[in-house]
């Protein structure tokens, strides 16, 4: 076990804390880890229900996960629940033990599965917490989980639904990327796009309409019963296989347990209500799909792929995205969720950006170590983003490394 260090006492992404630094800021709050996420799943709901998190937070989809790649990777819950000095549950951190560069480190559930990170809090509490409560509940979750080298939270949330995230207050690094929404304005479609888009674009979009429809019926298609949605997983995961193939970038939707946790999210009674999985089609052969979810008038568009075929030519992926904004507004959705990236066609489209943030903090001599390194890799990782000459040399090399190791 890594040797600990007692006596500093500022969380920090340059220094390392000591376990037992508690400020009197927070003493009129109690945390307490739960290793099952059946101990904590009434409190769980309850607090869903007021605070209203993204879909990723909730207790049926880290459930999910958890019973596939949670398992198969080994990891193990520790869930912080926060409760003031009425007992009353205020901040859930849903917290898994994982092995990580060899040492056990506290990361978020479904750290690369998820689409944003953030605590379930109850608002007055995420309005009103300060920088020394955050980190006080921080160190007593640290407390709790004493074997753990580190704590690694990435791809956190600044603020969802207009309200600050409490642990934007900690020090932090900006993630590589930043995620992209579109609201939906106006009364329909027609007007949305004629607004958000010129009229040359239009009218070559109306031309990739009329020579894909050559080569047959082009349907938009949402799956309506398990059978069907299980089979476009199947499809719209084979796609982005190859897509990302093509581009030497190692297919996460392959690791382990990853497509058992997909497939188990069609047959899950809570989550199957907000899953959402279309495809456009012709001749009833998908070109391009999308794997998503509908939550709180907020469409988010998780997983899409399109054909390697020729006739990937026509923008089958365009074409798909306006049937889903048409499906959108038919169907009450205020905000057009892209997610995670920082793709041109994003920023062509959205018009608000939620920056997402890194938490490394050292618990032990060990964690030092990890944290400079994982924060080192954020950093070039960063720059290499920022750089267009940069990016295309990673990504020339990167394909070219994987294609002599034959992925």
């Amino acid at each position: 076990m890594s040797q600990r260090t007692p006596s500093l006492t500022l969380i920090s992404t340059d220094t390392l804390p000591t376990r037992h630094a508690v400020l009197g800021a927070s003493d009129s709050y109690r945390v307490v880890i739960a290793h099952r996420m059946s101990d904590c799943a009434a409190a769980w709901r309850l607090l869903e229900q007021q605070s209203s998190p993204a879909i990723f937070q909730t207790h049926d989809w880290l459930a999910c996960w958890m019973e596939t790649v949670g398992k198969a990777q080994n990891a193990e819950p520790r869930i912080a629940l926060v409760r003031d000095d009425n007992a009353r549950l205020v901040m859930i951190l849903p917290l898994m033990l994982r092995t990580h560069m060899g040492m056990p480190v506290l990361h978020w559930m479904a750290e690369e599965d998820a689409d944003y990170h953030a605590p379930l809090a109850l608002p007055y509490f995420a309005q009103t917490c300060t920088g020394s409560m955050m980190r006080d509940i921080l160190m007593r979750v640290a407390n709790q989980v004493p074997d753990a080298a580190a704590l690694c939270l990435s791809k956190t949330a600044s603020e969802f639904a207009g309200i600050r995230a409490p642990l934007s207050l900690m020090p932090h690094a900006p993630h590589p990327s930043a995620a992209h929404a579109i609201t939906l304005t106006g009364d329909n479609f027609e007007d949305f796009y004629a607004a958000a888009r010129s009229k040359s674009t239009r009218k070559r979009d109306r031309q990739r309409r009329r020579q894909l429809e050559k080569h047959g019926p082009v349907s938009f298609e949402v799956a309506d019963t398990p059978m069907r949605r299980h089979q476009m997983i199947d499809e719209i995961l084979a796609q982005k296989a190859i897509w990302l193939k093509s581009r030497g970038i190692c297919d996460p939707f392959a690791q382990d347990g990853v497509y058992a946790f997909l497939h188990r999210l069609v047959d899950d009674q809570a989550i199957c209500k907000q899953l959402h999985i279309s495809a456009l089609t012709v001749n009833g052969e998908i070109m391009a799909g999308n794997m998503g979810y509908v939550q709180n008038e907020r469409f988010y568009a998780v997983i899409g792929s399109v054909t390697d075929g020729d006739l990937a030519r026509h923008s089958p992926g365009v074409l798909h995205l306006h049937e889903l904004f048409k499906w959108c507004f038919a169907n009450g959705v205020k905000v057009f969720d892209l997610t995670v990236g920082d793709e041109g066609y994003k920023k062509e489209w959205c018009d608000s950006r939620l920056d997402l943030i890194d938490i490394h903090v050292p618990l032990s001599m060990g964690g030092v170590a990890l944290t400079s390194i994982v924060r080192a890799r954020g950093y070039l990782k960063r720059k290499v983003k920022a750089s267009p000459r940069l990016f295309t040399l990673a990504t020339d090399a990167r394909r070219l490394v994987n294609r002599a190791l034959g992925q």
